[in-house]
């Protein structure tokens, strides 16, 4: 079977070090002042001006409709494995095309192509997991080993820090915060409900998804080097631990 096939893939060093060799290989996009000694800015213009940003007035949809899906997963388990499972690759689609994609006045439409790549990627194999699901949602696992995700990934879903990069832990950011159309805060949602579920999820799906999550966490680590970045760095770190974490039980199994 493919997954099978995927999963022998996952294994293989030079998984790994293709995923590196992307960073390095996979070159961003613009229309206008496209050059070598621009890519820095030009990333985080990019990023910083993405489509995702101007969709502020329609946030409270976005969260709403995956709280909805949240609770509905809770609720009726294995009934929704379908349902949650497309919900999470619809969202990696979302995450590529609407963090990474920008039209700035200094270059025009630009694009991160490397994190679209990655995205997809991360939303292909939520796709096989829709197609043919191996995800048992009975919550199984929750234990003292495990628990420590939960209060992680509901801080990353509440996302507590304005466009100003302060904090802000009102409990209306919950719907306002538009933590749902972003990678780094769906993201250790998503690890952490599979946990708490593991061993019974699809190997391929839960590896993949962390091991992008690492790279991305790391990235966002680097934002501790700039004093005004601190808090994101920090809001972050749910990102970075969970992944670490899911990649380590990952790869502790075999299919």
């Amino acid at each position: 079977m493919k997954i099978e096939r995927i999963e022998k893939l996952t294994r293989k060093w030079w998984f790994f070090a293709g995923l590196i060799a992307l960073q390095f290989v996979v070159m961003p996009f613009s229309t206008k002042n496209f050059g070598f000694e621009n890519i820095e800015d030009m990333v985080g213009r990019t990023l910083s001006h993405a489509i995702q940003l101007q969709m502020r007035s329609y946030y409270l949809y976005f969260q709403v409709l995956t709280l909805v899906v949240l609770f509905a997963l809770f609720l009726f388990k294995n009934r929704m494995k379908k349902v949650f499972s497309l919900y999470a690759a619809l969202s990696y689609v979302a995450f590529a095309l609407l963090q990474n994609v920008a039209v700035t006045e200094e270059y025009g439409l630009s694009v991160v192509s490397v994190n679209v790549l990655m995205f997809l990627m991360v939303a292909y194999v939520w796709f096989l997991e829709s197609k043919l699901p191996e995800n048992d949602y009975s919550f199984g696992n929750l234990n003292w080993k495990t628990a420590w995700m939960i209060p992680l990934a509901l801080l990353a879903f509440w996302l507590p820090i304005n466009q100003h990069i302060r904090f802000d832990f009102s409990p209306i950011r919950f719907l306002f915060s538009g933590s749902s159309l972003t990678f780094c805060m769906m993201t250790p949602v998503f690890l952490t409900i599979m946990t708490l579920n593991f061993p019974k999820v699809n190997l391929v799906t839960y590896r993949v998804t962390a091991i992008i999550g690492v790279i991305i966490g790391c990235y966002n680590m680097m934002m501790f080097q700039n004093p005004q970045r601190i808090n994101l760095a920090l809001i972050h770190l749910p990102l970075m631990l969970i992944s670490v974490y899911a990649v380590i039980v990952g790869y502790r199994m075999r299919r």
